[in-house]
């Protein structure tokens, strides 16, 4: 009889090994569904390519030629009284020999495989009743049956054929695609090796050629850590991002922070240089002892005063600090000579024209709205 070799884990395919696999003068050939999921495993294995060389570690079967149908199982196969069994394996694409292990567990059937000098043990379990008749076993195939018949009346044990496909894909997944990656057998494919390489030429970085394929991913999580430009929310506030630096006074310790809706920290120029109308004032948004130039930290009271109240020593009207040496007076331009009419008069500001204030307003600051003098107060 020859095996289909159109789909290697086919329902049919794998019946067909496993006929030919039984021992054909043991009675019962199937003791429990436990033999049954042994031989199936066997039969995936056979499927592959896999040429069996001895039953365990340590027993040898004499080697033959590669024929294309199975050879049969020999007696002792499942005379262990556990519902253990062990089959070894070489192949024609590997140098190592591989060892399968079925055993009971419970309800359930652990299967076990490794490569032997690797030591990397491949495992995953299964139920039996889940995947055969219980009231089939125990099984001996009818003598007066064919080959096809025979291989019909084994697959009759299993609750229906795509139950022996389900059980082959979980051994193809588990055991073959781990221990004997890259395996190539007409009618199967290895979907975990085939992925990898898919993933290799549509574009994955490959180490140390320093290039990208055009399919390359423009971001890498893994390496990257930023947002892709699609995916990064606008704006992004990140919590464990550090706060941004606000500018503050040279000299200076920074405000408490706040939004700086008025620009109170912005560089300052414009209109009427550092002192100017529009930031009259200033100096009542921070709290006593506190942003440029307080009047408690020590320095005085110093020129420019900066809140509600400007006093007349402010460049706010050209005296001293002010941001012009000197003050302008149209009634004494400069060059020209200003004598004084009575006591107190002079220029309403200093260093205006020709000379200085007199009286009792000298070295006091000027006074704009005098009206007998630069300095009288009303």
């Amino acid at each position: 009889m020859s095996i289909n070799t159109g789909n290697v884990f086919s329902a049919m395919n794998l019946s067909e090994y496993m006929y030919q696999s039984l021992p054909k003068e043991s009675s019962p050939q199937l003791k429990n569904p436990y033999d049954a999921i042994a031989l199936l495993s066997h039969a995936c294995m056979l499927a592959v390519g896999f040429r069996l060389v001895g039953l365990g570690e340590d027993h040898k079967i004499e080697a033959t030629i590669d024929l294309p149908d199975a050879q049969p199982l020999p007696k002792q196969w499942n005379s262990s009284t556990s519902d253990d069994y062990a089959f070894r394996y070489a192949h024609s694409q590997s140098a190592l020999q591989y060892l399968l292990k079925i055993g009971r567990l419970g309800s359930k059937a652990v299967i076990n495989c490794l490569a032997i000098g690797d030591d990397k043990v491949r495992t995953f379990d299964l139920k039996p009743k889940e995947f055969l008749t219980e009231s089939s076993f125990p099984f001996t195939m009818p003598s007066s049956e064919g080959a096809n018949e025979a291989a019909l009346s084994i697959r009759k044990n299993f609750i229906s054929a795509g139950r022996i496909t389900d059980a082959a894909s979980l051994l193809k997944i588990h055991i073959l695609q781990k221990v004997a990656p890259g395996l190539q057998k007409e009618g199967y494919e290895d979907s975990a090796h085939a992925a990898s390489q898919n993933r290799e030429e549509n574009g994955a970085r490959r180490p140390g050629s320093g290039q990208e394929t055009a399919g390359a991913p423009a971001h890498d999580p893994l390496r990257e850590d930023r947002l892709p430009p699609l995916a990064q929310p606008r704006p992004y506030n990140d919590p464990l991002a550090a706060e941004p630096r606000r500018p503050y006074p040279a000299g200076d310790f920074p405000p408490p922070g706040f939004e700086d809706e008025y620009e109170v920290n912005g560089p300052r120029g414009g209109i009427g240089g550092e002192r100017r109308p529009l930031n009259i004032g200033e100096r009542d948004l921070y709290p006593p002892g506190l942003g440029p130039h307080d009047p408690l930290r020590g320095g005085g009271f110093g020129p420019g005063g900066g809140g509600m109240n400007p006093t007349f020593d402010d460049p706010l009207f050209g005296g001293r600090g002010g941001g012009r040496a000197g003050g302008y007076n149209a009634q004494v331009p400069p060059g020209a000579r200003y004598d004084p009419i009575g006591p107190g008069d002079g220029p309403r500001f200093p260093g205006g024209g020709g000379g200085g204030g007199g009286g009792f307003g000298a070295g006091a600051p000027p006074n704009p709205f005098g009206g007998f003098g630069g300095n009288d107060f009303i």
